[in-house]
């Protein structure tokens, strides 16, 4: 299942609650909720898949799609408007944590970022850090 296919559905979900629109992209300063994915991870088992014998048997083909490790932000505002765009956010995700994409379903689950890791994510970015959840979106079958 192609990677924008999975965020663009993960949009739609976070959508129907939002109070500020939603995009997929590096957060700035327009108002809005943002879906940042920041890191693209390789399923273990693709590592091992031996390599293509014809071009009819790929058994890259049948591999495991990888993990989308994204934040949800707004932006740098700390107004009730943008905190409360925030939670909305967050409870279409705890409410809907597995959905439909094409013919598969995907979920989106809460992951851990420390502090050091978070500062350095926005440091490399060279953006302020922000209010923000971090998910790990993964293809269910």
């Amino acid at each position: 299942m192609p990677l924008f296919t999975r965020l663009t559905a993960l949009r739609d979900v976070i959508a129907k609650h939002a109070t500020l629109p939603v995009r997929i992209s590096r957060p700035d300063d327009t108002p809005g909720i943002y879906i940042w994915p920041w890191r693209i991870e390789e399923d273990t088992r693709v590592r091992s898949t031996p390599l293509p014998r014809s071009a009819d048997n790929d058994p890259l083909l049948n591999a495991p799609a990888p993990a989308i490790h994204f934040l949800v932000l707004a932006s740098t505002d700390l107004d009730g408007e943008t905190i409360g765009a925030l939670e909305s956010a967050r409870r279409s995700l705890l409410e809907t944590p597995v959905f439909e994409v094409g013919n598969g379903r995907v979920s989106a689950m809460p992951a851990t970022l420390n502090t050091s890791e978070l500062t350095d994510l926005f440091t490399a970015a060279a953006i302020p850090l922000r209010l923000c959840f971090a998910y790990t979106l993964r293809s269910t079958g």
